[in-house]
């Protein structure tokens, strides 16, 4: 006879939770998740969730996928930590790998870390070493990280910086173009280039200017995606005024937009490339991808890590990679975010509560007339077994970021349940 274990509530979960965890810490919902395969997870309770949040765009291949689970399985059991004071092979076949989706770039090199916010604060250093400057061009509306560099470099919402000035020095952030707050594309593009020109000439001389750094794809600001021109604008002008431009594709890159990384998508070259989240699979690592000649002028010694690029979640991150080119994910994302948001543009074009349906890949906006009415829809699809997570600086959009790996099937039912759960 089997006997089954009883399950530990929900609530007696909760209560040793908030017993025991910093309250600084944000949670989406009160759901304690205890397992997870695929495009579901399922809580300690036994209810299942459709995500359509990949744990912040990381699950790119799915929770679990097998050959994930397979090559960290093999890591463990031959190798965990060497920290700088080893090289080893996983570490060096994984720069290879990023290498091989960035052929913009004239031999690519990598460096690794832990998260996206490292990521960041190294893109920085970089810069200074590189030009000898240290200020900075950021955009209103963008997300980098929580260390205190990529809080400098944050305005998707007051909160992130509230409490935390003083600040890093030499920060300058100029608009966003947002294509939806002016009458056309090109009206957008021309705002917000003659803003940043603005700023170039009067607050932040280029000559003290080392780093612009901005999201392809806005994220937490909103999943805005910016017309094409805007991009290739600060192309020019970073090329004009000696500066790097940084696309930090923490959110938007692996995938999300249809090509392992937005700048190609766009067609638009970066300097430098910061990633994270959807590389590993869950596993904690980002880094740091630019040419060679680039990479060169970066001492040796001057910056490090003691855990980033460690053999298991390099090992995490091959895998991850090798699923997504071998199972062609990033062509699916392109199919299956267009299916979805041309679907939510035809069943919302009479919901006045719906403000805009907008998305590139599986990266897709949808904007509501509040955060109320957002916060509402969000509840109504988690009581019918979906997860979608909002964003934007007044809470109003919902972010839709499933696993690349969703079957035409999970992509319905989940559009369903979302259409169901509007006003």
């Amino acid at each position: 006879m089997t006997v089954t274990e009883p399950r530990t509530s929900t609530a007696e979960w909760l209560e040793r939770y908030d017993a025991s965890v910093a309250g600084v810490l944000p949670s989406y919902f009160d759901v304690v998740a205890d397992h997870a395969e695929g495009s579901w997870i399922t809580d300690v309770e036994g209810r299942r969730y459709l995500d359509f949040g990949s744990g912040i765009a990381v699950t790119n291949v799915g929770h679990g996928h097998p050959d994930v689970v397979r090559a960290v399985e093999r890591q463990v059991r031959e190798l965990i930590h060497t920290s700088v004071v080893f090289r080893h092979a996983r570490y060096i076949e994984l720069a290879e790998a990023i290498g091989r989706l960035t052929p913009f770039f004239e031999r690519p090199q990598v460096f690794l870390c832990n998260s996206g916010a490292e990521a960041v604060d190294g893109s920085l250093k970089l810069a200074r070493q590189v030009t000898g400057r240290g200020g900075v061009i950021a955009f209103r509306r963008a997300f980098h990280g929580r260390t205190l560099a990529a809080t400098s470099l944050t305005t998707a919402k007051g909160r992130y910086r509230e409490g935390y000035e003083p600040l890093l020095g030499g920060v300058t952030v100029v608009p966003y173009c947002v294509p939806g707050d002016h009458a056309t594309e090109a009206d957008a593009v021309r705002a917000a280039l003659t803003e940043l020109d603005a700023a170039l000439s009067l607050q932040a001389p280029a000559g003290n200017v080392g780093a612009m750094i901005v999201e392809p794809v806005l994220g937490e600001g909103g999943y805005v995606v910016p017309p094409v021109a805007w991009l290739e604008g600060l192309r020019r002008r970073c090329d004009e005024h000696g500066i790097l431009l940084m696309f930090d594709e923490v959110q938007c890159g692996m995938g999300r937009t249809g090509r392992p990384f937005a700048a190609e998508t766009f067609g638009v070259r970066p300097d430098v490339i910061l990633f994270a989240k959807g590389v590993a699979s869950g596993l904690p690592l980002g880094g740091i991808v630019a040419p060679a000649a680039l990479m060169e002028q970066w001492p040796n010694g001057t910056h490090g890590s003691t855990f980033g690029g460690n053999p298991v979640t390099c090992a995490a991150a091959l895998a991850t990679i090798e699923v997504l080119e071998r199972d062609g994910l990033w062509e699916r994302a392109a199919v299956l975010g267009r299916r979805a948001v041309d679907r939510l543009r035809a069943s919302t074009t009479a919901n006045d509560d719906v403000i805009d349906v907008r998305g590139i890949g599986l990266m897709i906006g949808l904007e509501l007339r509040s955060k109320e009415i957002a916060s509402q829809v969000q509840a109504r699809c988690l009581d019918e077994g979906l997860v979608v997570l909002t964003c934007g600086p007044d809470e109003n959009v919902l972010r839709l970021v499933p696993p690349l790996t969703l079957s035409d099937d999970e992509l319905d039912l989940g559009l369903t349940i979302l259409e169901h759960a509007l006003p």
